[in-house]
């Protein structure tokens, strides 16, 4: 957990966001326990985002917590991680981060109603107001994992393709170091 928490807080730094401390720490877990959920990925994947926070939303009890908690880790997770997929299936990430946005909303609102006077720090206040803020340090921490896999030609033409639709200072430093100067300029060649 410690190597994604130092991930967490130097992407946010590079972006100018500082998280509160406890909302770094559920992002640093969050990307630990995305390292082996396959199963929920591939739902939010396969089925409409729309469809599953709504089943979230009229669910009860516990199971609507943890489905709205769940919802909004997928959105942001995705988001951060697979904007390029979201966005060939012509899902904007601004429709996204509304959603996830609504789902930790929903979620920090049952506990704050449960939690009475003696509750800790609102970590989901903080994701659902900071949400767009948060897919952007994900986005980090993806494309400084992407920049590592320049193996060969292709890899780096990916990588180059990657750092000119997302201007990711890390895919810059990967291009950079397989000998690539990445420029924008003004309709010229690079």
């Amino acid at each position: 957990m410690a190597f994604f928490e130092s991930r967490v807080r130097d992407a946010a730094r590079s972006r100018g966001y500082d998280p509160e401390a406890p909302s770094a720490l559920y992002l640093a877990g969050l990307l630990a326990d995305y390292t082996k959920l396959e199963q929920a990925r591939h739902e939010a994947l396969n089925r409409p985002m729309t469809l599953l926070l709504q089943e979230a939303l009229l669910s009860m009890g516990p199971d609507r917590f943890h489905r709205l908690r769940g919802f909004g880790d997928q959105a942001l997770y995705l988001s951060g991680f697979f904007a390029e997929h979201l966005e060939r299936r012509g899902v904007e990430r601004r429709f996204i981060c509304e959603l996830g946005a609504t789902a930790y909303d929903a979620a920090g609102a049952m506990l704050r109603r449960f939690g009475g006077e003696a509750r800790g720090p609102d970590v989901f206040d903080e994701l659902a107001t900071n949400f767009g803020d948060l897919v952007g340090v994900l986005g980090e921490i993806a494309d400084a994992f992407y920049a590592t896999g320049a193996r060969d030609p292709q890899g780096v033409l990916d990588i180059y393709e990657r750092w000119q639709k997302r201007g990711s200072p890390a895919l810059a430093e990967a291009l950079v170091q397989c000998g690539i100067m990445p420029t924008r300029g003004g309709g010229a060649l690079h």
